[in-house]
């Protein structure tokens, strides 16, 4: 029986999976200790250069010594979650974790090297940066007694990846915390009233936004308005894109609070997930999907053997062809049917509290953390 955790590293407390998972082992009367130093803050684009990568080495050198000063008073603990993002502490999380004689757990989130040479094409696989990231990762997934994936999916991507057995992997979707007075039931649109469709993310590839600017571009004076949320990899080109297109149909709002995120995706009258066409796109069910779900919001998102993992077309969700702008509008479209999108969002948000709370998420990793290591 798992009493006691230290979710230790670099991880960042205020992102969605390490506050979902912290709160859910809580609920279930696990003692969570927090030994945390942060990295220096930069995006995938900045830590993409040399100078980034020497900002962020630096960091991490650092990050190190104040996890070890925090590290000095006793622990009691069954495991040794090194929580997102945290692939450069995980050799010394191990070491941690041998010193208590417990086992230690990797929260992922995403391969590095997939990340930055395969969905974003940040750096080159064959580069320095990039031989170095991919050494990064295979230390990380090599050191862990058990190592998280949120999906079927990218569980099998981790074990072809990086050679881990069946056994060594968990899935545990990301989850969501709780939006009070959820309830699934659509918004009454007034006369004249346009449809407020919400997608937020850090605008990398996976999240397909030109495919929803294409959307948007379709149903322009169609009753349907588009909120955009976020800054990011592609966010000069995407506001290029809606000035030259003239989408009048379409708001920036920019960089918001993980709290301002929350308020936007529960007042919204359909939230959008992912729709980019790379392999990791089709591996994630990225936390906006879950986000929205807690919320009592119909989701549209790309359909993908992960999606299905979770989702069911037309029951919680509409999934349509990833990069499918046409399909994307048809989807936006039926969802002017408020009866449509009471159906979903009540759908989605029994999903939710069926197999995505924090109780829930961190359910599955206490199942996980039962097994013979």
């Amino acid at each position: 029986m798992t009493r006691a955790v230290a979710y230790f590293g670099t991880y960042d407390p205020d992102y969605a999976r390490n506050a979902v998972l912290i709160a859910g082992l809580r609920e279930h009367g696990v003692v969570v200790h927090e030994i945390q130093a942060a990295l220096p803050a930069l995006d995938a684009a900045g830590m993409a250069t040399a100078a980034g990568a020497a900002r962020v080495a630096a960091g991490a050198v650092a990050a190190h010594a104040r996890l070890a000063v925090q590290h000095r008073r006793h622990l009691d603990v069954d495991a040794v979650i090194v929580g997102y993002p945290g692939h450069l502490v995980t050799p010394f999380g191990r070491l941690v974790a041998a010193i208590r004689r417990a086992r230690l757990v990797f929260d992922p989130l995403v391969s590095l090297a997939d990340t930055f040479s395969g969905d974003r094409r940040l750096v080159g696989s064959a580069s320095a940066l990039g031989r170095g990231v991919a050494l990064v990762d295979r230390m990380a997934f090599s050191c862990a007694d058990l190592v998280l994936a949120d999906t079927w999916e990218q569980a099998a991507f981790y074990m072809s990846r990086f050679g881990l057995g069946r056994e060594q992997l968990a899935v545990v979707p990301v989850g969501a915390k709780p939006q009070t007075g959820a309830t699934g039931v659509a918004r009454t649109l007034a006369p004249g009233e346009s449809l407020v469709v919400f997608q937020y993310g850090k605008w990398s590839p996976l999240h397909g936004a030109s495919t929803v600017l294409a959307a948007a571009e379709s149903l322009r004076g169609r009753g349907v308005r588009f909120v955009l949320a976020g800054e990011g990899q592609l966010s000069a080109a995407l506001r290029e894109l809606i000035a030259a297109r003239r989408l009048d149909n379409v708001e920036w709002l920019g960089m918001l609070s993980p709290a301002a995120l929350r308020a936007r995706t529960a007042a919204a009258d359909v939230c959008l997930g992912a729709f980019g066409e790379s392999d990791k796109a089709r591996r994630v069910v990225p936390t906006k999907v879950h986000e929205a779900l807690a919320c009592g919001r119909p989701v549209v998102t790309g359909d993908s053997a992960a999606a299905r993992e979770l989702l069911q077309d037309g029951a919680d969700a509409l999934l349509v062809r990833p990069g499918d702008a046409e399909a994307l509008a048809a989807a936006l479209e039926r969802l002017l049917d408020p009866g449509l999108r009471t159906a979903l969002g009540s759908g989605g948000l029994a999903l939710y509290r069926r197999a995505l709370t924090p109780g829930a998420v961190a359910g599955r990793l206490l199942t996980a953390l039962e097994r013979r290591p």
